[in-house]
């Protein structure tokens, strides 16, 4: 998860983090603990936020997923 292209997202659309928790329905200190790693976005969650903030498919996977196989 890239939280630094995610909040510079956040930021080009315009929106703090706390106005964009509250129009995509997410509790800040949730959201919070997901940007640092503490807990991970679940599908549902990525795509509320890629239509949120118009991400194309490929910024999206770009965000939220790595090349990495383990």
């Amino acid at each position: 998860m890239k939280a630094d292209e995610l909040r510079g997202k956040i930021t080009a659309h315009g929106m703090t983090i706390r106005k964009f928790c509250e129009i995509a329905g997410f509790e800040r200190s949730t959201f919070d603990r997901k940007l640092s790693g503490k807990s991970e976005f679940n599908l549902s969650e990525i795509r509320r936020i890629r239509d949120e903030l118009s991400l194309t498919n490929r910024e999206t996977c770009n965000i939220f997923f790595t090349d990495e196989v383990t």
